[in-house]
């Protein structure tokens, strides 16, 4: 089988980049073994959120350069600013195209509400988490109402109602919490008492009596400007839906992310995997491949699990199959592998090195910064140090950036995947794309 591009993982990085290359043309394949990380992720999307961990970052956009200069094995470097603001508006465009709306605080970040009621700060979120209205009543100080639906285990409004009233930017807001209960025909069938956020989902899109359920909110809320709600309100018609309570109520409604599975972050799963098809790329799920042949330098073909006997070709190939988490690498006690080609890794020797004492350390883990050696043009190295001119890394498979401790996990997926995929087009098309010097 035969195709211009074959990317191996189905996550944000893998899409991005398939979604790039079927955009101009070119004839791909995604191939991914399971759920993607965007459904245990908080669905907005990080460029730049802090500074070595504790200094939260104001503008991201003014930052990269001087991040970028500190940090020259980071993949930031290997992009260039110019890449990732031109994968920042791709990717924005892109989600658009499927009625899924991200917005930002101009070139500034802005903050989301954590499921346990702290702030992380972020550049892209889905217009029912940060929009015009929602900044713009914050600063007016306004009164807040957390609602949870009674039998939802994953949520607790009034822990996080403690943890917001203890940050200085909540000075001032009222905050009160309550739950209501679902119409009595639309409740769980197997156990009313106990859903979860997948399962209330799934009733919003039944089209369940929002009417009554705009009125028990109003009976709750009262005089409150702001609702915040965990985000279950529809996986499919969340903006019509949105729309409807927000007339029906009256209020300002805030989607507070849940605990996996994440609806937020199934929303641009679907939307992004949707885009990938409607431009004609072709997504072989439930399969993982196994491994492959280089030769001189270059991937020569690849096989599966499933299929090992046939082997998929193309001039080009992405590897974007994520850290430990999706299996991208794998451990043992004494050393760390990435299991498809065997490529080389950085990572710290001795596995006394690879953690920290605490869980929640300050300065968080070493392991989260190893992955795959790569060239400045996302390139790879083999098992023999050899440079692999014709595969690319993308994503939380590459080395030398911590996501959790620099808020910068989605924004090295998008920019890495759209920095792999316009070098493949500009391959293939013969398209100029920039010069790194």
């Amino acid at each position: 089988m035969n195709y211009d591009c074959i990317i191996i993982g189905g996550g944000i990085a893998g899409l991005t980049c398939g979604i790039k290359c079927t955009g101009e043309g070119l004839r791909c394949a995604i191939i991914s073994s399971g759920m993607s990380a965007l459904h245990f992720s908080s669905g907005s999307i990080d460029l730049l959120g802090s500074r070595s961990g504790q200094n939260v970052v104001k503008e991201p956009y003014a930052e990269l350069g001087r991040f970028i200069e500190e940090n020259p094995g980071h993949p930031y470097s290997k992009c260039g600013q110019d890449i990732i603001q031109k994968a920042f508006s791709f990717f924005q465009a892109e989600v658009r195209a499927q009625a899924l709306v991200l917005f930002s605080n101009g070139d500034k970040n802005h903050f989301h509400v954590t499921p346990i009621g702290t702030l992380k700060p972020t550049f892209f979120s889905q217009k029912s988490v940060f929009n015009k209205k929602i900044r713009d009543a914050f600063y007016r100080k306004p009164k807040i109402a957390i609602i949870n639906i009674e039998g939802f285990r994953d949520y607790y409004p009034k822990m996080a109602a403690v943890n917001l009233k203890k940050n200085r930017l909540f000075k001032g807001c009222e905050i009160i919490t309550g739950s209501i209960v679902l119409p009595g025909e639309k409740l769980n069938p197997k156990n009313p008492h106990e859903f979860r956020s997948i399962d209330i989902c799934r009733i919003f899109d039944s089209k369940p009596d929002l009417d009554k359920i705009a009125s028990r909110i109003s009976s709750i809320a009262g005089n409150a400007d702001i609702v915040g709600i965990p985000a279950f309100l529809g996986l499919n018609n969340y903006n019509a839906i949105l729309k409807s309570l927000r007339e029906m109520t009256g209020y300002i409604l805030y989607e507070i992310p849940t605990l996996p599975p994440s609806i937020l972050g199934m929303r641009l799963d679907n939307a992004l995997k949707a885009r990938y098809a409607e431009l004609g790329g072709v997504f072989i799920a439930g399969d993982r491949v196994i491994g492959g042949k280089i030769l001189n330098g270059r991937v020569e073909y690849i096989y599966t699990e499933n299929h090992p006997e046939t082997r998929l070709y193309a001039p080009s190939y992405v590897l974007s199959t994520g850290s430990f988490f999706s299996g991208g690498m794998i451990s043992d006690a004494e050393k760390i592998q990435e299991p498809v080609f065997g490529l080389c890794l950085e990572y710290a020797k001795g596995r006394q090195n690879w953690h920290r004492p605490a869980f929640f350390h300050p300065q968080s883990h070493p392991f989260l910064s190893f992955g795959v050696k790569t060239d400045e043009h996302l390139n790879p190295y083999g098992p023999s140090g050899e440079r692999i001119g014709n595969l690319f890394c993308t994503g939380a498979v590459l080395s030398n950036y911590n996501p959790v401790q620099e808020g910068t996990g989605s924004g090295v997926a998008i920019s890495t995947g759209f920095w792999a995929g316009t070098q493949i087009v500009q391959k293939e098309t013969g398209q100029h794309t920039r010069n790194h010097d």
